[in-house]
């Protein structure tokens, strides 16, 4: 399943009606339609200047354990047979538990989930663990990469950063898309007035890696955090010059680059939406579990699936009623929502 054709394919229906309508009929005829985010545990082994990994209280706050492999059975059950995406890693490095995401893909698979997806920074996947994810029936990898320099990333990643190890990643994936052509690799930069110059050397960095995707997304506060310099306009300026010249070269090469047609500071500050029905669609189609959020979830993942869940809470007449929504409607629910990332497809 290509997950990029298919998000653009939505995002070009005709407002948030049509969407929720869409949404709606999936609803009814036990289609998959959810978006299931897990952190099988919350720790990292970097500390990303950018992630509120960086700071001490904010990463006590998260040392919360992981999930066993009991509880990733539980959720499985309950949901994996109406998702249509399995997004493993979402808020700290999954590859701290190996054996927790290897079950995950695993899981994934055996439920018949279309798209499998990992986020790492990549530091702790030998060619060994990669290809053994890979082989489980993992579709993607999201690189996560906050400098092309050696200095930049080491800096930008934290004291524990290894820019060898990198290297090393990149090796690994040659070898692994060689076996598994169709797997699919995509780099996250997160851009900032101290990294977004040397995007202009991407293409040595990568020269022969296999990269599908890049994605380019400005920096944003996600909590208290070492870095703080969230100041756009370098970024901005660097859009004509650097930016858009990288993703045309990227073009050349086959690479699908995401990134913001406009850079407006308050687009990444949580601004709503023109039409207050565009953000009720998280709320129906992503589900954020952690070893934090897993005992005390509105899903009861040992006793029901997740149609058990629909219908005790009613779900299914609160997303026809979303389609009929009032501003005043809408804002009632909005407490109950996450910030969507907010790129465009190229």
């Amino acid at each position: 399943m290509d997950i990029y054709a298919l998000l653009r394919h939505f995002s070009h229906l005709s407002g948030s009606r049509l969407k929720l309508t869409a949404l709606w009929l999936l609803h009814r005829t036990r289609r998959r339609y959810l978006g299931v985010f897990i952190d099988p545990v919350l720790a990292c082994n970097y500390r990303c200047k950018m992630c509120y990994f960086s700071n001490a209280e904010e990463r006590a706050k998260r040392r919360s354990g992981k999930l066993d492999a009991e509880q990733i059975e539980h959720i499985a059950h309950s949901l994996f047979h109406r998702t249509i995406r399995l997004q493993i890693g979402c808020g700290a490095e999954p590859t701290m538990d190996m054996e927790g995401t290897l079950q995950l893909v695993r899981l994934g698979r055996q439920y018949g989930v279309p798209y499998i997806a990992l986020t790492s920074n990549g530091a702790r996947l030998q060619y060994e663990q990669l290809a053994a994810l890979v082989e489980s029936g993992l579709n993607e990898l999201t690189i996560s990469l906050h400098g092309i320099r050696r200095e930049t990333y080491e800096q930008m990643m934290g004291e524990t950063a290894d820019f060898d190890a990198f290297l090393q990643l990149l090796e690994s994936i040659k070898q692994v898309k060689s076996r598994f052509p169709n797997f699919n690799v995509r780099v996250n930069y997160t851009m900032n007035a101290d990294n977004t110059d040397e995007l202009a050397e991407f293409d040595t960095l990568f020269a022969g890696v296999p990269v599908n995707q890049l994605q380019l997304r400005p920096v944003r506060k996600i909590g208290e955090s070492e870095y703080q310099n969230f100041d756009l306009t370098h970024v901005s300026e660097c859009l004509e010059t650097i930016i858009r010249p990288l993703a045309e070269r990227c073009r050349q090469r086959g690479i699908t680059v995401l990134f913001p047609e406009q850079i407006h500071i308050d687009r990444f500050s949580g601004t709503e939406s023109s039409d207050p029905r565009e953000n009720l669609i998280p709320l129906f189609t992503y589900i954020n579990i952690t070893p934090l959020s897993y005992p005390r979830h509105d899903i009861h993942f040992e006793t029901e699936r997740y149609e058990d869940y629909c219908r005790r809470i009613g779900l299914g007449r609160k997303l026809f009623k979303s389609i009929f929504a009032t501003r005043e409607t809408c804002s009632k629910m909005e407490n109950s929502l996450s910030n969507s990332l907010n790129y465009d497809i190229r």
